[in-house]
């Protein structure tokens, strides 16, 4: 069984979607079968495509989420999960609201990363540059958490 990383945001078109797709090319090939990496809104939207902005940034980055669909943040995915990255601290909360058992393995992005206390911001209906700006800062802090993703992944097995 692989270890499952549940990358966390409102709808799940810009900033998960992005993270999701950062993440698994992040992944080394030889731990692919490892880790397994999702995502999901609390906005409860499915079905989704990422946005415009979001697909176009991440294909010029290479990384590819053109078949990327929205799920909606649920009880039974999250107890499917053995780490959760929220954007926010709001949806942090949401995690904890549905799956209270959730808590210990439930972090900001931020705070996983590098022990700092940063929102990322929604880029949602705002220009290309500030999707540009989001990516930037979610491919920073998945690279700085990687390592501690893939040593909890090996302790899972």
């Amino acid at each position: 069984m692989p270890f499952t990383v549940l990358l966390v945001c409102t709808g799940n078109t810009c900033r998960s979607a992005m993270a999701e797709g950062i993440l698994r090319s992040l992944i080394p090939e030889e731990r692919r079968g490892d880790v397994a990496v999702r995502s999901a809104g609390t906005a409860g939207l499915v079905g989704s495509p990422a946005t415009e902005h979001a697909r176009s940034v991440c294909l010029e980055h290479g990384v590819d989420i053109d078949a990327h669909r929205s799920s909606a943040l649920t009880r039974e995915l999250l107890g499917r999960c053995d780490l959760v990255l929220a954007m926010t601290r709001a949806h942090g909360e949401q995690v904890v609201a549905i799956a209270p058992e959730s808590a210990r393995r439930t972090h900001l992005l931020s705070e996983f990363a590098d022990g700092s206390d940063v929102e990322v911001p929604d880029p949602m209906g705002a220009p290309r540059e500030e999707y540009e700006s989001t990516f930037g800062t979610l491919d920073g802090y998945l690279r700085k958490g990687l390592p501690f993703m893939m040593k909890l992944a090996g302790e899972e097995e």
